[in-house]
C-alpha cells in the first residue's frame, strides 16, 4: 500500500485515578480497506485492545476519523513497557526483536510500545518480561491480547 493512503483515526482514551494516559485522544496511522473500515499499522502507546494489523471501523466527525469497533482482530497483541534506565532502551528493543516482536519509542523516555505477532510465545515473552520486572528493570502492562483461539490460548 502506498503511504500516501495513510490516514489517522482518534481514539478517546479513558484517565485512570492517577490521571493517566497523559492524553485524552491518540491518534493512530491506519490505511483505508473498505467503506469505513482501517487497518491499524502501527503500535498504540496508551490505546487499550488495540494491536498492529486490527481492522477498525471509523466515522468522519469534526474533520477527523474517531474510531468505532474493532471489526476483524489481527491475532497481534500489543504491550508496553516503562524501561527505567533510559540507556537501557536499545538493549531491551534488541531482545525483544530477537523474540520476534517490533517495538516503537515514545515521546516519553523510556516508554515502548510493543507488538507481539501471533507466531510468537505470550507465555515465553512473559517469563523474560516477569524477570525483568522482578529486577526492577522495567514495568510493563498487556494492553491489547489476541484473543483465545489466536496467539497463545488460555491466557486471558
Amino acid at each position: 500500500m502506498n503511504t500516501d493512503d495513510m490516514v489517522k483515526v482518534v481514539f478517546k482514551l479513558e484517565k485512570d485515578e492517577d490521571d493517566y494516559p497523559p492524553a485524552n485522544y491518540e491518534s493512530v496511522w491506519a490505511f483505508p480497506v473498505g467503506e469505513g473500515l482501517f487497518q491499524i499499522d502501527n503500535i498504540p502507546f496508551f490505546v487499550t485492545g488495540i494491536a498492529l494489523g486490527d481492522v477498525v471501523s471509523a466515522i468522519s466527525a469534526g474533520g477527523e476519523l474517531r474510531f468505532q469497533k474493532v471489526v476483524r482482530p489481527s491475532g497481534h497483541s500489543t504491550l508496553r513497557l516503562i524501561i527505567y534506565d533510559k540507556n537501557e532502551v536499545p538493549i531491551v528493543r534488541k531482545l525483544l526483536e530477537e523474540r520476534g516482536c517490533t517495538s516503537e519509542g515514545s515521546h516519553i523516555p523510556g516508554l515502548i510500545s510493543v507488538d507481539v505477532p501471533p507466531s510468537v510465545s505470550l507465555a515465553e515473552l512473559r517469563a523474560m518480561l516477569d524477570e525483568g520486572e522482578a529486577q526492577e528493570r522495567w514495568g510493563y502492562e498487556e494492553a491489547c491480547l489476541a484473543s483465545p483461539g489466536e496467539g497463545d490460548k488460555g491466557l486471558r
